[in-house]
């Protein structure tokens, strides 16, 4: 057997014992016989966002950028210690753009957090 195969058998067999304690631990918590606390009024889920996007999406040009990282070292010397590691274009802006969509994603959760908490927040329509 190939040094491949046994690696891709060995991910499998990890992956389905992952799945299979998830498994066990969800039917466990399923069988509680005590009743399941409400949370407190004005809590519910954020409305819909696409910064988790923005970030998923930081996060593949950073992947991009690890990926495709150039032979030779670059000439610029601060470029030039960076394009060892990762390319010195394609990393940083990856980088940049999952910084400020998990920035905005805090932000526009505190901003929530603040509009329930101070009560400006229409809870009875909830």
């Amino acid at each position: 057997m190939s040094d491949t195969t046994s690696g891709f058998l060995i991910l499998g067999l990890g992956i389905v014992l992952i799945l299979a304690l998830v498994f066990a631990v969800t039917l466990r918590s399923g069988r509680a016989t005590a009743a399941r606390p409400t949370p407190p009024p004005g809590v519910h889920l954020p409305p819909p966002s696409f910064l988790p996007v923005v970030m998923s999406v930081g996060a593949a040009i950073l992947g991009t950028g690890l990926i495709f990282r150039p032979g030779e070292p670059w000439d610029f010397p601060v470029l030039g210690a960076i394009s060892g590691v990762i390319h010195p274009i394609i990393g940083p802006v990856g980088l940049v753009v999952m910084v400020l969509g998990t920035w905005a994603w805090v932000r526009a959760a505190s901003h929530e957090w603040h509009d329930t908490e101070h009560g400006s927040h229409d809870t009875a329509a909830h």
